[in-house]
């Protein structure tokens, strides 16, 4: 190879290692930033320097770091790192706990000269949580947050304000019997002295007896019904279902209302005072069917000797009755009557006071009626007995009656007079074919030597237990 073309490859040669070189340190390769590349991107040079005058790779911000690591490349769609170095963001800083001010409670008492003068709370952003940021002074104040007399009012939890029940509706009362409505006639005809008169005030006497049983005691059962329909309507309209009253108190009225209708039925002690009532009617009408033909005749008694005689008059004018012979002492005693018989008002006051029947611990007060003197004592004779004397003679009416057989006897002494006594004799059994069995009692009161003898029927029908003075 000649010298020429020696130095000619030595040219080429040296013109391809130059351009080598050059290419090389234009290739893509971490660089160092310039002042130049400040002015191409806009960037400040405090930016990616931390020491500006002293640029180098030890002095590089985070953004001069994430410059001096991108690989620029001039190709199309490789990275620019003019382009990301525009673009790129600090990275955000780690979230620590913020301070807050602490309220001056928690210091103790606020050296402010002015206490009303306000103070501002800041507070975090809640509105993500749906709550106010708005805190008031009551609040700042206290520094309990929890304290609802320290919340704002649009903080505090809603409470629905008390609702005042109205007064439940009252239960009437129930309907009442009074002891004026009855018909004490029983013993009216004890004041007469012809038996003829006697029967008559005695009709008279049932008929009003029977006209209180269809018009009073009837209507009050319609009555007590009646009753009944109208607490039950009460409670349906007026309390059931209406939300102005509680579920208890709901309850404690539908409670009442059923006990007070069970109270009212045919066997509650609302209507023990009916069922005495009643109980009074079976025996005053009783008696007065025995009575009636006594002085008659009907029923298996004797015509009296001076049946309708004791109105009429002789030619002379005077008294048929006192030309005929008259037979021992039952006929002197026979003009001799009583008005009422003693504890009869007594007996009327018990039934319809309810005193008898809640002085024996019962709730039907006609139990006790059937052992009371004036339903096994006929007129003629308790008249003429003081209270304890009835009470002894009817003992001895109930004692022949236990017995049931005909003969037997029961006498009494009165306990407070020497001179009065008396008994009962069990004169007649008789059974009818339905179970029907009926006694026939004759009741002696000796008064001071004088002798007063009356019949009475008692019977008690199939199945019952107790008798009674005849229907």
């Amino acid at each position: 190879m000649s010298k020429v073309q020696t130095a000619l490859a030595v040219g080429v040669f040296g013109t391809m290692g130059a351009a080598a070189v050059g290419a090389f340190m234009l290739s893509s390769s971490p660089v160092e930033a310039t002042v130049a590349i400040a002015t191409i991107t806009g960037i400040a040079c405090s930016e990616c320097h931390s020491d500006p005058a002293k640029a180098g790779k030890s002095g590089l911000t985070s953004r001069g770091m994430a410059y001096r690591s991108c690989l620029y490349s001039s190709e199309p769609g490789q990275p620019n790192c003019n382009i990301q170095i525009l673009n790129w963001q600090r990275p955000a800083a780690a979230a620590g706990p913020q301070p807050v001010d602490l309220p001056p409670s928690e210091y103790g008492q606020s050296d402010r000269a002015d206490p009303a003068e306000e103070m501002a709370v800041e507070t975090p952003d809640l509105s993500g949580l749906g709550l106010s940021q708005n805190v008031s002074e009551e609040a700042a104040s206290t520094g309990n947050p929890d304290d609802p007399a320290s919340l704002a009012p649009e903080d505090k939890a809603y409470v629905p304000p008390p609702q005042v029940e109205p007064p439940l509706p009252q239960l009437p009362s129930p309907p009442v019997l009074l002891q004026g409505d009855y018909p004490d006639c029983r013993e009216d005809h004890l004041h007469l002295a012809d038996p003829h008169d006697k029967a008559i005030n005695i009709n008279q006497c049932t008929t009003r007896l029977d006209d209180y049983y269809n018009n009073v005691l009837t209507e009050y059962r319609k009555q007590m019904n009646e009753y009944q329909n109208e607490i039950s309507r009460i409670y349906t309209e007026k309390v059931a279902g209406r939300m102005e009253y509680s579920a208890a108190s709901r309850d404690r009225f539908y409670k009442e209302m059923r006990e007070e209708h069970a109270n009212s039925d045919p066997d509650g002690k609302n209507m023990a005072v009916y069922r005495a009532a009643v109980e009074l009617y079976n025996s005053d009408r009783n008696y007065l069917s025995d009575r009636y033909c006594y002085n008659t005749g009907c029923g298996g008694y004797p015509v009296p000797d001076n049946y309708g005689f004791m109105n009429m008059q002789t030619a002379s004018g005077e008294p048929v009755e006192q030309s005929k012979p008259t037979k021992g002492k039952a006929a002197a005693s026979s003009n001799k009557s009583c008005k009422k018989s003693r504890g009869r008002g007594g007996l009327l006051g018990g039934v319809f006071g309810g005193v008898v029947g809640s002085a024996a611990g019962l709730d039907k007060i006609g139990t006790l009626i059937a052992s009371a003197a004036g339903a096994v004592l006929v007129g003629e004779i308790a008249c003429k007995l003081s209270q304890e004397e009835q009470e002894k003679a009817a003992e001895a009416t109930i004692a022949v009656v236990e017995q049931e057989k005909v003969g037997a006897v029961a006498e009494w002494q009165s306990p407070t007079r020497g001179g009065v006594s008396g008994s009962s004799t069990v004169t007649a059994l008789n059974t009818e074919p339905n179970g029907r069995k009926c006694l026939t009692i004759t009741d002696v009161a000796i008064i001071d030597g004088e002798e007063t003898r009356v019949s009475k029927q008692m019977c008690r029908g199939a199945g019952e237990s107790r008798y009674a003075i005849m229907a």
